[in-house]
This record gives structure tokens, C-alpha cells and sequence, in this order.
């Protein structure tokens, strides 16, 4: 068996050593034996071609003959964290765009001597480009190839069937809302992988019910239970709703956050402050380390109107704003363990205020 069911940081000489024991583990989709180090482009080619599939362990420091391994050879590094850096260095300013999902671990034969395991998730913003030579690679079993028009055609495609799918899942999400609290005003905030509408049971439930965080958005109630869909939480009203999915989409949905068809921008950001952040923590909890898209949307908000931008602006006549909807811009996190949260919050709060006339939102975020 592979290694890449096991976390990286948990990788051992043994577990090393048992790939070349008496069922040595043969190179394939998810594996690849280097005996030396290797050169930065053909490094970028294994790389890519990794992320651009579903994903493997690139192994430095391993002989092998056809595919399957024979002796540990080891590469030697006497400085592991400049060495690390470069690798990463290399990789970040290489390929196109840039792949987020790579960690290194170097496992200790003796003294300066190390196997270097490079790991490369499935990458969701493929398909990824080798500058050197403008090519595109992906993996299969009997190891890397270049990619043809069709193929890059249908990774393309990814993205535009990932937008549909979403937008069909919020149109039944809103119905639903709507119906349950009885035409008030919804704000409703999603956070989705990238890979959710790919597989239906990402989230295994027995395991996460007392390490995430299920508290609704404008609520301090959380009352946790699993349904059938997931994990859900609402406050003791009912006005805020949490559903966790099993895909791994985070549902917040308020009809709190608006009060008779008023809005307070500031309350709003606090809001989404603390809810971008122990979403983010959840999905860190559950080891999903993909993108996340994060989109806000209001219904039932025709003659909205927000006070605080009539207090900070008392000489401009601030007009009720005239649609039923109001669809924010989406959110794109690539990596959740790098985000300012007031920084990607700012997008909203923007526009917001562009809805009333203005060009930013003019608090200080922090």
C-alpha cells in the first residue's frame, strides 16, 4: 500500500522501509520513485502532474528498477529548512497557477542523509502549466503524460460545471429558507469546497459532531444535532440556522441581521468577522485544506435601507435600495491557513456601500 493515505507528518523510516519489503510498493498513480535529486523542471513536471490528477507522493532518495523500488539510497542535506524553502520556491514560481497543496516532509535515514517526500494534493485550480515548456502534465498508473486538447478541454470545463451546480444548490436553498421563516427578510452566507458537488460524502459524521463549531451567524444559541443531510444547529427562535453538509458546504441563514428593512453595516461585518473564522476553523478541523468559495446573498430586501451610512454621511440622502436580491461578490480563499479575514471581507462591505452610492465602505476593518 501507498503511503499517501497516511499524514505526511506522521511518515517514518519504517513506513519507507516496508515500501521495498516483500510486496514492494510498484510505482503508479499515486507514487514515484527518484533515486537523486532531480533537475527543477523535470521536479515541476512530477509536481504538476500530481496536482493535475488525483494526487500523490513524490519520493526522493529511492533506486528503482521498472517502477518498483530496491534500494534506499538516501539525498544528503545538510540544511533541511533552506533545502525546503528552495523546493517550495521552485514550485511557486514555475508552475502556473500556482499550486497551493504541496508539503515536504524529510524523513531521517542516518545522520545527513534523508528520503525527501514531496505530496501534492488534487489540485482545484487545475489544470496547472510547466513554464519552462508551456506544457500540461497529469498521471496515470504507468506514470506522467502530457495532456491533449480534450483533455484540457474537460478540466476547463470543471469550473463552469462547478458555477451551475452551485447555483442550482442555492436556488433550493433559498426556496427552503424562505418558506421556513415565512417571507422576512434572509441573509444567507455559504462556504463551499471546490470539490463539493464532485463527491456526496466528503464529512464523516460520527467523528466530527464535538470537534466542530456549529454556532448560526448572530446567534450565541447552538443547538446541535445530526439530520439526515449533516449537522445542523439553530438558535432557540429558530431565526438562525448552521447545516454543515456532507459534501463539506458550511450553511449560515438569519433573518436577524435586518431588522424592519434596516441594516447596520457594522453589525454586519462583526458578524461575518466571527463567522469567517470558526468556518474557516471547522474546515481545518476536518482536514479539508482545498479552496473555499464564501457567497453572501440578501432576499426580500427591496427598500432596504442601512442607518449607520446615514449617520456617517449626514448630508447625502442615502436611497432605499430597490431590488428584492442582493447577490455579493464571491469570496475565492485558496488556502485557508494563509487568509486576513477583514481583508477578504472587504469585497462586501464594499458593496454594500456601493449600493447606496458610495465607493468603499469607510469604517476601519480590523
Amino acid at each position: 500500500m501507498s503511503l499517501f493515505h497516511k499524514p505526511i507528518q506522521k511518515i517514518t523510516l519504517t513506513d519507507i522501509e516496508a515500501l521495498m519489503g516483500d510486496f514492494p510498493v510498484r510505482e503508479d498513480q499515486h507514487i514515484d520513485y527518484k533515486r537523486d535529486m532531480i533537475r527543477p523542471e523535470s521536479l515541476c513536471e512530477a509536481v504538476s502532474s500530481f496536482a493535475n490528477s488525483q494526487g500523490g507522493d513524490l519520493l526522493i532518495g529511492i533506486e528503482e528498477e521498472a517502477g518498483i523500488p530496491v534500494h534506499l539510497v538516501g539525498v544528503e542535506c545538510e540544511d533541511i529548512d533552506k533545502e525546503k524553502l528552495r523546493l517550495l520556491e521552485i514550485f511557486r514560481s514555475r508552475i502556473e497557477p500556482r499550486i497551493v497543496n504541496v508539503e515536504i516532509e524529510f524523513i531521517a535515514i542516518e545522520g545527513s542523509n534523508y528520503v525527501i517526500l514531496i505530496r501534492t494534493r488534487r489540485s482545484w485550480l487545475r489544470p496547472h502549466r510547466v513554464k519552462h515548456n508551456s506544457k500540461f502534465y497529469a498521471r496515470q498508473s504507468n506514470g506522467k503524460y502530457e495532456l491533449d486538447v480534450q483533455q484540457l478541454k474537460q478540466m476547463f470545463l470543471g469550473a463552469s460545471e462547478f458555477a451551475e451546480k452551485y447555483a442550482s444548490f442555492h436556488e433550493e436553498r433559498v426556496s427552503h429558507h424562505n418558506e421556513k421563516f415565512e417571507g422576512k427578510s434572509l441573509v444567507l452566507l455559504h462556504f463551499v469546497p471546490v470539490s463539493a458537488f464532485e463527491n456526496s460524502n466528503v464529512v464523516e459524521l460520527s467523528g466530527i459532531f464535538n470537534q466542530i463549531r456549529t454556532l448560526p451567524i448572530s446567534t450565541s444559541n447552538d443547538n446541535r444535532r445530526i439530520n439526515f443531510i449533516g449537522v445542523y444547529s439553530e438558535s432557540n427562535d429558530k431565526s438562525c440556522k448552521f447545516q454543515l453538509f456532507r459534501n463539506g458546504v458550511i450553511e449560515h441563514a438569519t433573518n436577524r441581521i435586518i431588522y424592519d428593512n434596516e441594516i447596520s453595516s457594522a453589525k454586519l461585518y462583526e458578524e461575518l468577522k466571527k463567522t469567517f473564522a470558526y468556518s474557516l476553523q471547522n474546515y481545518r478541523s476536518l482536514e479539508i485544506k482545498e479552496p473555499i468559495y464564501a457567497m453572501l446573498s440578501f432576499y426580500g430586501v427591496e427598500g432596504l435601507t442601512a442607518k449607520d451610512i446615514d449617520s456617517f454621511y449626514a448630508n447625502h440622502d442615502v436611497v432605499p435600495y430597490e431590488s428584492d436580491k442582493m447577490i455579493f461578490p464571491e469570496i475565492f480563499i485558496e488556502d485557508i491557513d494563509a487568509v486576513n479575514i477583514p481583508d477578504i471581507i472587504r469585497p462586501i462591505m464594499d458593496a454594500l456601500w456601493n449600493a447606496y452610492g458610495f465607493s468603499k465602505y469607510s469604517h476601519e476593518l480590523n
